[in-house]
């Protein structure tokens, strides 16, 4: 079960890649572009440098908790797995609610196995 540990890592490194480059061109760089107030496209710059953060040191967490015995690493497995799976939860409801569509917004396909890979490897 440890190696679902490397395994979260790994895909949130796969998420930070994807982030930072599918992330800037399709939605970052059109909103600063955007006649929003310059308030909210810095906010929205903010968030968006906080989840490139959060994936690295979350990559960085999984590693650690991979490499570790199960009862250290256990708070942070299910600090983040709660993390990832609830946020992919809101990402899904408002992908569903908004679009009828859970691929429009297809980032939870990629944060539910992050979240639940944490989970099961703390158990």
């Amino acid at each position: 079960m440890r190696y679902l540990f490397l395994l979260a890592a790994l895909l949130c490194l796969g998420m930070l890649v994807i982030h930072v480059l599918m992330g800037g061109i399709e939605t970052l760089n059109p909103l600063m572009a955007s006649p929003l107030a310059l308030e909210v496209r810095v906010a929205i710059l903010a968030i968006w440098h906080g989840m490139t953060l959060f994936f690295i040191l979350s990559a960085l967490a999984f590693f650690w908790a991979f490499a570790v015995d199960q009862v250290r690493s256990r708070p942070i497995g299910l600090l983040l797995g709660a993390f990832y799976t609830v946020f992919a939860a809101i990402i899904a409801s408002l992908s569903f609610l908004w679009f009828e569509d859970l691929m429009i917004l297809p980032q939870w396909t990629l944060l539910a196995p992050i979240g639940i890979f944490a989970l099961i490897a703390s158990i």
